[in-house]
């Protein structure tokens, strides 16, 4: 019995060795892995061990720091959840049809609005009111007075999160006319 008890523990320990440890940080290259589109527009991951995963989609680590750096590849499937393949240190060093792909489906997940003009600050029933202008129209809406509402980009710029986590991009505050920098600093002081 001690004999068998011994052998099944041994084979476990050969299982478990065989599966990758999920902790480990696996990088992509072009060398070991081909990204393409497929029948379902989404990405798809050609390993160079030659698995292939379809269903797969890129997520920022960096999001602000390195927009072109630093991508999550993670693959779901209703089998096995959701498991990061690897990261990408650098889109750039992909072929660029590749890194566009990537690119695309990033700008598909991390929606931006890049504020051009601030009409309007106010309070509204307890909210930060924003009416501006932005690269996709008009638009307003509400943010938590919150330091996380209003994170850093870069030196001088900052991106708002509304109460829907959309996000909304000042690339340089700065570079705002006095008037609309007065009443942005007056409300967003951090």
């Amino acid at each position: 019995m001690a004999d068998e008890h011994a052998a099944t523990s041994e084979g476990q320990a050969q299982d478990i060795a065989a599966i990758p440890d999920p902790t480990d940080v696996r990088y992509l290259t072009p060398a070991s892995c081909e990204i393409t589109l497929d029948a379902m527009e989404s990405l798809h991951v050609r390993l160079a061990d030659g698995t292939d995963l379809a269903g797969v989609y890129p997520v920022y680590a960096f999001p602000v720091a390195c927009p072109d750096g630093f991508v999550s590849l993670v693959h779901s499937s209703p089998a096995s959840g959701e498991r990061e393949i690897g990261i990408i240190r650098d889109l750039t060093e992909f072929p660029e049809a590749q890194a566009e792909l990537v690119r695309s489906a990033l700008k598909r997940r991390y929606f931006v609005h890049t504020i051009l003009q601030i009409r309007r600050i106010a309070w509204e029933s307890g909210f930060v009111a924003f009416d501006v202008e932005t690269d996709k129209g008009d638009v307003s809406f509400l943010m938590r007075l919150q330091q996380d509402r209003a994170v850093d980009y870069g030196r001088t710029g900052k991106v708002l999160i509304d109460l829907d986590e959309n996000r909304y991009l000042i690339p340089d505050v700065q570079a705002l006319d006095s008037e609309q920098r007065d009443t942005f600093t007056r409300f967003v002081y951090w």
